[in-house]
């Protein structure tokens, strides 16, 4: 059998082109210098002849190598790796190392979570460089990159001085290919892959069959001194799901509802059922550009953009009010109340029992529960880009600099188009009136399908007619700039081989705009019928003022919709198409959104918020033996100074303002633009060490203090005064302050400390590895909401009260009391985070014949935190709750079969416990808790030649559901099925 040897490993590695004694990107210092490598390389060649390592195993002995000799805790996936599964993106590939996880949006991964922390708190890179989000996040959008362009990936889970601060989870790095790191002259691939969902077959809005589509070259020129890399992905793929989303659960007072009613017991508002369908179309492009005049000077150019246009459509049923069965002479009825674990979760209710109530659009109609057909334009346009030089000097055989220059962004808008439609009695009529006689049934069964009966058809075109169009996008930018001078200087010393140091600075933007569009008076009439407008002539009798007529519906500009799959048995509903419905209703009208002071939150959500860092820091790395035993890591330290600041609207009150107009020519002199900053300098020590205890065994060592900023909307300057009218229903109005968000927030602390075991097979490839891992978390941010608070009392100037909020429609003079004070804030002391990940990877070479092209890869973590915060969770209002995004027990296991260079099979499963996260629901985000899943995935592929390969794969094989309960499971909230795909095609290789 042969023998598995750090020596032999890493010589075949470095012949067939993988870096392992130096990451490409000095920003993830070289695990081991130039003059280290060197005399390792000349040392493997006098005990040891080459071995060539290919194919799936190939890829796992280089990432086990990248890990094996790294100087701080890391994992890692290597090309072949990525490429091992239907990996949509990135985020795929790396949800199979220890302590990765990702969020499912959509179906697909984006987000990823690691070591139970949440997007927010990992912070990545490209090539080393800091990479920002299309959104405001500081997670990257890992969709954003296909899989089949990125060559490599490490998971750095302890800091050193040298590394970029902004990770407490992890520091996430992505590579892009190097030709001059080929081990061929030219190399070419080329693969189309085809795909089918079964679930996006039957649905209107998405294409059967996807396709993807990659090209990539490398190739070196003028005596190795020049090398090209450039690729391209296009991917077109289908994308469907079926979902039941049950809006979030408020207290209520039923006493007035039915008899026995509690007084407190929690009611949801309303649910939908829908069906979203659509594709996403991804282009990505890579390019990178070397050129090494000389030995000891080169240089790189590497440039990245991806476009990622996510169309979705949302048709189906919206329903909401159901909470006014709490307000005395609302008109509503309920009958056979169900309730479970204190909230109401079922029930039959009446519109209009009695049919006595006014229906729209007549003024004081009812408007108290509301069934409206939806055709929602949920579509996504992403794009971001990246683009760096550095060059690389050697001043002399003991001295190098690296300079870096790079500039990153990315840009994302949010349609967020509403089209509505409603039940008429007569759709023909002059005045077409909404159908009080309502009568629905429903039941909400936990985690399991509702079950839902009503009494009208909503496909019944004599009735249907379209309400309401609304738009209301969200446009975001983020940038970033950054230029860093790295030196590493090689030392004579027995105990430390190197130091390294540097400076980097970078200069970071967010700028987030709204804007809307309605078609009517108001949304809120527009979409329960009232399209009509009135108003008193001189002699004071009501009369007509304005006239928005309902657009009538046919066979000929719609179809009938039937959900299917798991959540088949729902009512069905009309499909339009929205474009063409517009364009017939409202021909003339202008429907771009705009910025209004009618809608002031269209002003005042827009917010620039900039971010400006400089650092500094000091490593040293040590190679050295204690107690006769091989000692290798580093020591240093990062300081870093940051000045951040929004620049946004704020109240000041009534004429103390500027003058600011809006985009219709409309003025308020209420408010002033008003630029908010915040300094503050952080010191970073880090430690890393690792001992060879023998030539197949290691520990290691780490602790660094970390830090993760707040998200960049989080840091946009607010403190405006809220005006709710009626807020509870009870005819109260209140005056709040919205300071949930501010420039004054610091980042988040940990000190952190690693310690773990790392066994390596000799008689096979693979290795077992413990880690155990302690993180003491400091300054978290918190929100907090004070109730009815004295803003008088504590020092706070009342605004004026607005022109249009002194009297009430009626004209009475409306009396104002204190409201809610929101504001975020850091909290001194958190706690601790800790874990355990166990790793097990191996070939099974040893066993006889077939066999011996099994392997397997499995990795188990778990984790617990004593960190709570302020609950969001509906229902859960001052109780304590986990941290977003910690999932208890995350595991992942690959078991994997190669036989003669010919034939690949793998099964693939990724599992993770339950977890709070947030469900997306009446446009805005609502914490809740989602049930543990296990995504199963498979792939088979065939050489015909050393160049042509075919491939068949499988992704979500059980059509794993994704759902989500407020706070018990009793209380649904969202339930998800994405249906599995089916991938096939050819890759091609010369």
């Amino acid at each position: 059998m042969k023998t598995f040897k750090p020596s032999a490993l890493t010589l075949a590695l470095m012949m067939g082109g993988v870096q392992i004694a130096a990451m490409s990107n000095i920003a993830y210092a070289a695990e081991e210098t130039p003059k280290e490598a060197q005399k390792q390389q000349d040392k493997s060649e006098e005990q040891v002849e080459v071995i060539e390592v290919t194919g799936f195993r190939g890829s796992i002995i280089k990432s086990l190598n990248t890990k094996r000799f790294s100087d701080t805790v890391v994992d890692a996936i290597s090309a072949d790796d990525i490429g091992g599964l239907p990996d949509v993106s990135i985020a795929d590939s790396l949800t199979r190392l220890p302590g990765v996880t990702s969020v499912r949006i959509d179906g697909q991964s984006s987000e990823l979570n690691v070591r139970g922390l949440s997007g927010g708190f990992v912070f990545s890179t490209l090539n080393g460089r800091e990479m920002v989000s299309t959104s405001g996040g500081r997670s990257i959008q890992f969709d954003m990159f296909p899989a089949e362009l990125i060559s490599g990936a490490q998971v750095y889970k302890s800091q050193k001085a040298s590394l970029i601060e902004g990770g407490i989870a992890a520091t996430i790095n992505l590579e892009t290919a190097n030709a001059l790191d080929n081990e061929e002259d030219h190399s070419f691939r080329a693969s189309l892959h085809g795909n089918y969902n079964e679930a996006a077959a039957d649905n209107e809005d998405s294409d059967t069959f996807g396709r993807r589509l990659t090209l990539s070259y490398q190739g070196k020129y003028f005596d190795e001194t020049v090398g090209i890399a450039v690729g391209w992905a296009n991917m077109f793929q289908p994308t469907v799901s079926s979902r039941f989303v049950n809006y979030q659960f408020d207290e209520q007072d039923l006493s007035a509802a039915y008899d026995g009613a509690p007084e407190s017991i929690l009611v949801s508002s309303g649910f939908e059922i829908n069906e979203r369908g659509g594709e996403d179309e991804r282009n990505a492009f890579t390019l990178a550009l070397n050129w090494e005049p000389r030995d000891d000077l080169r240089f790189q150019f590497d440039g990245f953009h991806s476009k990622f246009d996510s169309n979705k459509w949302d048709r189906g049923l919206r329903i909401s009010g159901i909470n006014n069965i709490a307000t005395p002479g609302a008109g509503l009825l309920i009958d056979n109340p169900l309730s479970a674990d204190g909230a109401l979760v079922g029930g039959t209710i009446y519109r209009d029992p009695n049919g006595t109530l006014l229906a729209p659009p007549y003024p004081g109609s009812s408007r108290d529960i509301n069934i409206q057909t939806q055709a929602d334009d949920n579509t996504t346009n992403s794009s971001s880009s990246a683009f760096g030089l550095r060059g690389d000097w050697d001043i002399t055989d003991d001295l190098m600099m690296t300079v870096d220059i790079s500039h990153s962004e990315g840009e994302e808008e949010y349609k967020d188009q509403v089209l509505r439609m409603a039940y008429f009695e007569d759709s023909s009529a002059p005045t077409p009136i909404i159908d009080d006689n309502v009568i629905f049934s429903y039941q909400l069964n936990g985690l399991n399908n509702p079950n839902l009966q009503f009494n009208q058809d909503f496909t019944d075109t004599a009735h249907m007619m379209v309400t309401s169009s609304e738009s209301y996008p969200h446009i975001e930018s983020n940038s970033s700039d950054a230029i860093r001078v790295d030196f590493t200087y090689q030392l004579e010393s027995d105990i430390f081989s190197s130091v390294e140091f540097g400076v980097r600075a970078s200069m970071r933007d967010y700028d987030l705009g709204r804007a809307r569009f309605l078609y009517g008076t108001t949304d809120g009439n527009m979409r329960n019928g009232q399209y009509i407008t009135y108003g008193e002539d001189a002699d004071g009798n009501l009369v007509e003022v304005a006239r928005f007529q309902p657009h009538v519906l046919d066979s000929s500009n719609s179809t009938v919709s039937t959900i299917g799959g798991n959540l088949s048995g729902m009512p069905s509903f009309l499909s339009v198409d929205n474009d063409a419905i517009l364009n017939a209703w409202i021909p003339n009208v202008d429907r771009t959104p705009v910025r209004t002071w009618q809608h002031d939150w269209t002003m005042t959500q827009a917010n620039l918020v900039e971010e400006d860092v400089l650092s500094a820091y000091l490593q040293i790395n040590i190679d050295t033996d204690f107690f006769g035993l091989p000692v290798t890591g580093n020591f240093g330290a990062r300081y870093v100074d940051t000045t951040q600041s929004s620049t946004g609207l704020v109240n000041v009150g009534a004429g103390n303002g500027d003058t600011i107009y809006d985009d219709v020519g409309g003025t308020n002199s209420d408010w002033e633009h008003k630029k908010i900053s915040e300094s503050y300098n952080d010191f970073l020590p880090s430690l890393n060490l690792n001992f060879k205890v023998t030539d197949d065994d290691q520990i290691r060592f780490a602790y660094a203090k970390v830090m993760s900023r707040p998200e960049m909307p989080t840091m946009a300057n607010s403190g405006n005064w809220k005006f709710d009218v009626n807020r509870d229903g009870d005819g109260r109005n209140y005056i709040g302050l919205d300071s949930s968000t501010s420039p004054k927030l610091r980042p988040f602390y940990a000190n952190q400390y690693d310690i773990s075991f790392e066994h390596y097979f000799t008689e096979t490839e693979g290795a077992f590895v413990v880690a155990l891992w302690y993180k003491d978390v400091a300054n978290i941010v918190s929100d907090n909401t004070e109730i009815n608070y004295d803003f008088a009392a504590n020092g706070f100037d009342l605004p004026s009260i607005p022109d249009n909020k002194v009297e009430d429609d009626s004209g009475n003079v409306l009396v104002w009391e204190n409201g809610d004070y929101s504001h975020a804030e850091n909290n001194g002391d958190a706690g601790y985070i800790r874990g355990i990940e166990i790793g097990y990877t191996q070939t099974f070479s040893f066993l006889p014949g077939y066999l011996s092209g099994l392997g397997a890869n499995v990795n188990f973590s778990y984790t617990e935190s004593e960190i709570e915060v302020e609950s969001s969770v509906p229902g859960e209002e001052n109780q304590l709750g986990p941290l977003e995004g910690l999932s208890p027990r995350v595991l992942s296991a690959t078991l994997f079969y190669d036989w003669d260079d010919k034939l690949s099979a793998r099964v693939s499963g990724r599992y993770r416990s339950d977890y709070l996260s947030r469900q997306v629901a009446i446009g805005s985000d609502q914490s809740a808790y989602f049930q543990e899943e296990t995504i199963i995935s498979a792939q088979v592929s065939y050489n015909f030649t050393e160049n042509l390969q075919a491939v068949i794969s499988a992704d979500n094989i059980t059509d794993e559901p994704n759902i989500s309960y407020f706070g018990n499971t009793s209380r649904t909230g969202t339930i998800q099925y994405f249906g599995r795909t089916i991938y096939f095609g050819v890759n091609y290789t010369m």
